[in-house]
């Protein structure tokens, strides 16, 4: 397989440790028939619509996930939702993957070896982020000698990078003659600058009063000033890449703060403002920034702070040297560079959960090419798969990027959990379409289970989201063999056979009870071994479910616990009504670890 795969983390011996706080539901999101016009039908099916049931939680524990998936429900964000096959307009059956017996195809083969012969494809030189490096026998270290040779300078240049080519034009990436010790510099700064500011001003700006909600805050700023990051700022101007002469640095600190306050305190503070209404926020920052070392700006276009570059006077008569050369070195004749043939290698990097510039480039590209969107918000991007919505530092969810000669070419957001690997979502640079690479991301992300399971026994299954035999969007997860599918009454996972895939038909066409095992299945005439039994925790049977209900759910409100029989009575019967329906669809056990949380 022509990829070089860099992993993560070991999971060796990971063991969840005994939970000490729960899950916590948004009581007040918890939505039992929530009904959309459909995505994958469009209507054209019958007059019915999807429907689903759902509910927010901010950080969810690994092992209830787990239990979740396995009771039908996904995760979107941090809003999980689980279809209702009998009411909705397409059946949607939860699927997984046996990894641990699974064989490729014979179309799976032939992607691979697509793989093996892809090739950087040069795209517009005026998009930069279709840029492709085009290798020739001149090495980087080579060419930079040679321009190096034609320039009489004192300053120490052993740190200097010059890309060797970039389209048909030479031009540098950054030089780096004393940037990181800028750099690191201006971190320190305006790290010791802004640890000066007090919770009370930090409350006051964010209109937080609840004392622990004040803490979170606090915690958060205090954290975000260890993670936020200051680059040098570059501009393309034509077809060269030049270093911007008057604002050479860029700080990230006010929007990356702001994008973790927003996903934790949105739904809490319905008066909670947008980055670019809240002034006084950016007024906070730049009140404790305005007696540094250093000339900075907020930007208005999308408030990072800019720094002014250092008046150095041979930096800048060097850079405009090399800059001198580079252009001259554009207009030779480059016929005589004989280009390096060589085997282009994929190689994915893992990455935390995150918001990353070149992540979301590609991801805007296939949004519009794929899905014919013009334009795609910054945040939803965030909210769809930057959000680390599950309670792990090691597991959780984690972006698989594919690069391709140190270009992205395609994301895959996956959930790790101890028993599984979840795929969340795919997307992929449009001009690298006939590759498949959509096929290649799910090969991928099955081998590195299959790589781990030696180490971690209990990895063994590939969740792929849901399955609709009739839309061609979902029923190519089919072709992943052997997989199973999830009863959605006796919650037993079945092979997916022919004669389930017949009995699906008929769901389909008319109607029918959307239980894919019981124990009649024999008379029916199919030849079905299946037990179908409905598992302990979704059987209740010999349940009093309003005497469960009042001795075991827990609320919260305001850092105190509740149970519903403390509540006002005109309350309790709605509540008792609202838990007796999620209790059916996801379980005793979940029932009882869940606190639900009202704001």
């Amino acid at each position: 397989m022509n990829s070089k795969l860099v992993l993560p983390i070991s999971i060796q011996n990971i063991q969840l440790q005994t939970l000490k706080m729960s899950s916590i539901i948004q009581l007040n999101s918890v939505s039992i028939k929530n009904e959309t016009n459909c995505g994958y039908c469009n209507g054209a099916k019958s007059n019915k619509l999807w429907v689903t049931s759902g509910f927010y939680c901010y950080k969810m524990k690994l092992d209830e996930y787990q239990q979740l998936m396995d009771r039908g429900w996904r995760r979107c964000g941090v809003y999980y939702y689980r279809p209702a096959l009998a009411q909705s307009c397409c059946q949607a059956y939860a699927l997984r993957v046996d990894t641990q017996n699974f064989k490729h195809r014979v179309t799976h083969e032939k992607v691979l070896k697509k793989i093996k012969r892809i090739q950087p494809i040069q795209n517009d030189l005026n998009d930069l982020h279709q840029k492709v490096q085009l290798k020739s026998e001149i090495k980087e270290d080579q060419f930079t000698q040679s321009i190096l040779s034609q320039i009489q300078t004192d300053i120490d240049t052993k740190d200097l990078v010059i890309l060797s080519k970039v389209g048909l034009h030479f031009t540098f990436k950054s030089i780096q003659y004393k940037e990181e010790e800028h750099i690191k510099q201006f971190k320190q700064i305006i790290i010791n600058n802004l640890s000066q500011i007090t919770i009370q001003e930090l409350s006051q700006v964010f209109l937080i009063t609840n004392d622990e909600h004040q803490n979170i805050l606090l915690n958060f700023f205090r954290s975000s000033l260890q993670e936020f990051s200051i680059y040098e700022i570059t501009v393309f101007r034509g077809q060269i890449n030049k270093v911007e002469n008057e604002w050479g640095f860029g700080c990230n600190f006010i929007p990356y703060f702001y994008s973790k306050l927003q996903t934790k305190f949105k739904s809490l503070y319905p008066q909670f403002q947008t980055l670019e209404e809240n002034k006084e926020y950016i007024q906070l920052i730049s009140k404790y920034l305005s007696n540094i070392d250093f000339i900075f700006k907020v930007s208005q276009w999308d408030n990072q702070i800019l720094i002014k570059t250092p008046k150095t006077i041979k930096e800048k008569i060097f850079k405009s040297t090399v800059l001198y050369y580079l252009q001259k070195a554009d207009v030779q004749n480059t016929q005589n560079l004989v280009k390096e043939k060589k085997n282009h290698q994929i190689e994915i990097k893992w990455v935390k959960a995150q918001f990353q510039e070149d992540s979301f480039e590609v991801y805007k590209r296939y949004q519009k090419a794929i899905h014919d969107k013009e334009r795609v918000s910054k945040q939803s991007y965030l909210n769809f798969v930057c959000v680390d919505a599950l309670d792990s530092i090691e597991l959780g969810c984690w972006h698989m990027k594919y690069y391709l000669d140190n270009q992205l070419i395609a994301v895959g957001v996956v959930d790790l959990l101890p028993q599984s690997l979840s795929s969340v979502y795919f997307f992929y640079d449009p001009a690298y379409k006939k590759y498949s690479l959509g096929v290649y991301g799910v090969l991928q992300e099955i081998e590195y289970i299959k790589q781990h399971q030696k180490e971690n026994p209990q990895l063994k299954y590939y969740y792929m989201g849901f399955y609709i035999m009739d839309s061609k969007k979902m029923a190519y997860k089919a072709d992943y063999t052997p997989c199973e599918l999830l009863c959605p009454q006796t919650y037993r996972w079945i092979p997916l056979s022919k004669q389930i895939k017949e009995k699906i038909k008929k769901i389909t066409e008319y109607a029918q009870d959307v239980r894919l095992a019981e124990e009649k299945c024999g008379q029916l005439g199919y030849s079905i071994n299946l037990d179908g039994s409905t598992i302990i925790d979704m059987d209740f049977s010999d349940v009093d479910i309003q005497n469960f209900i009042l001795s075991h759910i827990k609320i919260s409100q305001a850092g105190k616990q509740y149970s519903i029989s403390q509540l006002k009575k005109n309350y309790q019967q709605y509540f008792m009504n609202l838990f007796e329906n999620l209790l059916g669809k996801i379980g005793k056990q979940l029932m009882t670890e869940f606190l639900f949380a009202v704001n």
